[in-house]
């Protein structure tokens, strides 16, 4: 206590809390009535039994500490409760539902959905929104993710769409219907710097050289827009394809039916987080290119473990296991070089 007491006094301890004294009943005074102290009355934690369960406690409270540490010493996986793991862009509901089937019939979760963690403690699905949907419709409480943040290299690209297999006139007459956009006819070569400069949502390209720039309509979100513009088009060709070729020219090479190109401007990832979080608006599927380093691949963790009633410091302990064992068996490797994969 004399030493408490001359550590609060030099400013080596900012404060303290007691409610066990040397001099029970009669405490040291000074100390007691030190402004930066707060003593309580004293409860039984001076029997052997209180004594016993408080040291337990503390000791569970220690080992769970360094357990939740370990999860993430070995790769940036952790399981975490599904109500909280959010998408940022819309899905298929076919490919959802097909997904899930073999999810079932596998019984194993092969590549872990990439998030980013929120200030509020949200998961915002990067890459992997048919997987998480998936898992949501098979009733799955927690599921493993990969949390990445911008500082580990976090980039965001954008896709453009090509759109075949529909007459110009066709597409042009059905873009004019839609009440939440607005176009406005230019030339390629200003197209980009209009976009940017007054706020559009992209600009499409036809095979004809033809340019329209698309703005939301007034008083029109503009994701609430952009979705209803994509999905027209969508509609109506059956299917896009994704593309970073923006030059018309060589489109055509690549494709005999090609009626148009959507060119689609840069995003940046604060603003994907702000425009999910904040209006709980999605943006269409198939814009958004994340570039992930140290994508975690072919993970095959047991869903029979996810789906059990085990808590989740449980299956974080348990993901944490099986990390290691692969580490030890020499399972985890790292490629640093871009690779091909032709068995996807």
């Amino acid at each position: 206590e004399a030493a408490l007491l001359e550590a609060l006094e030099d400013g080596r301890i900012a404060g303290a809390a007691l409610d066990v004294f040397q001099a029970a009943p009669q405490p040291n005074r000074a100390l007691i009535e030190h402004p930066r102290v707060i003593a309580t009355p004293r409860i039984a934690a001076s029997t052997d039994d209180a004594h016993l369960a408080a040291s337990i406690m503390l000791a569970e409270q220690i080992i769970e500490f360094f357990q939740e540490v370990e999860v993430s010493t070995v790769l940036p996986l952790r399981v975490v409760p599904m109500e909280k793991v959010v998408p940022h862009e819309h899905f298929d509901q076919k490919r959802v539902d097909r997904l899930a089937g073999r999810l079932e019939d596998d019984g194993l979760l092969g590549n872990p959905p990439v998030v980013i963690e929120s200030e509020d403690g949200r998961y915002i699905v990067l890459d992997g929104a048919t997987r998480t949907t998936a898992m949501k419709q098979l009733g799955y409480k927690h599921g493993i993710v990969q949390v990445i943040s911008t500082e580990d290299g976090l980039g965001l690209h954008t896709w453009y769409h090509v759109i075949c297999k529909i007459g110009v006139n066709n597409l042009l007459a059905l873009l004019r219907t839609l009440p939440n956009i607005t176009m406005q006819e230019t030339d390629i070569e200003k197209a980009p710097d209009e976009m940017f400069e007054y706020g559009g949502l992209c600009y499409i390209q036809l095979i004809d050289n033809r340019v329209f720039l698309i703005y939301p309509a007034q008083g029109v979100n503009r994701l609430e827009a952009l979705n209803q513009f994509t999905e027209a088009y969508i509609d109506a060709a059956g299917h896009v394809d994704r593309t970073l070729n923006s030059n018309i020219l060589s489109l055509k090479n690549e494709y005999e039916a090609l009626t148009a190109v959507v060119i689609f401007p840069e995003y940046t990832v604060n603003q994907v987080m702000q425009a999910t979080l904040s209006s709980g608006r999605l943006f269409p599927a198939g814009i958004t290119r994340f570039i992930i380093p140290g994508r975690i691949l072919r993970l095959n963790a047991d869903l029979s473990v996810l789906k059990s009633d085990k808590t989740l410091r449980e299956k974080n302990r348990w993901l944490h296991e099986m990390l290691v064992e692969k580490q030890g068996k020499g399972g985890i490797r790292f490629y640093g070089e871009p690779v091909y994969l032709l068995d996807e």
